[in-house]
């Protein structure tokens, strides 16, 4: 097979690490990969998707893996699709499930699956007196993960609800959604999906808070493990969960073959869906490829000719961890430039945020790396390797368990 991956991020490049350990691999293509990850395959260059399209035919790419959301929201897959080369992402149409928090809460309320109480708005609630706090904005569109707040009184709502309304993320938050708080303990569902068959990868968990405070900001992930240790009641839920997603999808005819990630919190004796993506998680795919044994790429040959129901997937015994580097001042404010040195050799390491300057790696992003490693404590490793790692803008969460 000739596979072209999409995408920057350490996600991609754990993506990648694991399908050159493919037989079924002919040739790996790149498109977008930074600096630490692009001698990987042989990286293309288009000015548009169009292009890109038109390259690839060129080069008989028979396989496209998207990473990120926003080419999937740009309709990416279905202008492969129309020149018949196959795609693991979801079609325009339905990326809304993570381009639009409304599509989403449709989608949910539609099919009787379990979701915070919500209202959606494109001005100032006139009754946020009214609302029990804490309480949950997010913002409908796109926000590189950080369109997610928490707002523990009306004049916080107020402040933060200007925010949007004002374009703090643009398009993207000038409709929101006001939500009932969950508390409960948070799981990563991803799926492929084949048009026929939802098969469920082993349960994750990402840490999406800057530090340990419900008041923190949130990110996109400060590190991920798997697989989630869950008792008999939770996976007898879990289970009649995917049932429930898998009958929808086939209810709406959707005919991709894709990740459906669903984020849950387990609340009130059940699980609810706090929300949809339609790509593998980051940092959640690094933590799960090193914990997967199948060969992904037959993993994905299997999806695009829709043969999951004969897929078994297997995993290492010991738990697989993912710890994020970044960069100090993220999310907000990045500091970039700064160079990294000492990089570790007895633990995997993919690369996010930087780019080579002189022979040397420098941060250029908020998440600059992923370190990774599978054994039955894996945190205490990583936080040891992570606090030798010779880059002095760095920061991380030292409380990350799993």
């Amino acid at each position: 097979m000739q596979v072209l991956v999409i995408g920057s991020g350490a996600r991609e490049h754990a993506i990648c690490d694991k399908i050159l350990k493919s037989p079924l691999l002919k040739k790996l293509y790149l498109f977008g990969a930074n600096d630490g990850f692009c001698f990987l395959g042989e990286v293309l260059d288009a000015k548009n998707w169009d292009e890109l399209v038109q390259i690839s035919l060129k080069k008989d790419i028979n396989l496209v893996i998207i990473g990120p959301e926003k080419p999937l929201m740009d309709g990416v897959v279905d202008k492969f699709l129309d020149v018949g080369i196959k795609c693991i992402g979801l079609s325009k149409k339905w990326a809304q499930l993570e381009g639009s928090k409304v599509f989403a809460k449709a989608f949910l309320e539609k099919y009787g699956i379990k979701t915070a109480k919500y209202e959606f708005f494109s001005s100032m609630p006139k009754n946020l007196e009214t609302f029990s706090y804490p309480l949950v904005i997010k913002a409908d569109g796109l926000c590189a993960g950080k369109g997610v707040k928490i707002l523990q009184n009306v004049d916080e709502a107020k402040n933060i609800i200007s925010n949007y309304l004002d374009g703090q993320f643009g398009e993207a938050s000038k409709t929101f959604i006001l939500e009932e708080f969950l508390d409960g303990e948070e799981l990563s569902l991803m799926c492929l999906f084949d048009g026929k068959t939802l098969l469920d990868f082993a349960p994750c968990r990402d840490f999406k808070k800057l530090y340990d405070d419900i008041n923190a900001p949130n990110t996109g992930g400060m590190g991920a493990y798997c697989p989630v240790r869950l008792s008999d009641f939770q996976r007898e839920k879990l289970s009649l969960l995917k049932k429930q997603l898998q009958e929808a999808f086939l209810q709406e005819g959707m005919d991709f073959s894709g990740i459906i990630y669903a984020g849950l919190i387990f609340s009130r004796n059940d699980f609810y869906v706090l929300e949809f993506n339609v790509r593998f998680g980051d940092p959640e795919t690094q933590a799960l490829l090193m914990s997967m044994e199948n060969d992904l790429l037959d993993v994905f040959k299997n999806c695009i000719e829709q043969n999951l129901q004969d897929v078994e997937l297997k995993y290492k015994e010991d738990s697989s961890a993912c710890l994020v580097i970044a960069a100090k001042g993220y999310p907000e404010n990045p500091t970039t430039g700064g160079a990294i040195k000492n990089i570790p050799e007895d633990v995997q390491v993919y690369y996010a945020g930087v780019k080579k300057i002189e022979n040397a790696l420098v941060a250029s992003g908020g998440r600059v790396l992923s370190l990774c490693m599978t054994n039955k404590n894996p945190y205490d490793k990583l936080l040891q390797v992570a606090s030798l790692l010779d880059f002095e803008d760095k920061y991380y969460r030292d409380d990350l368990r799993c």
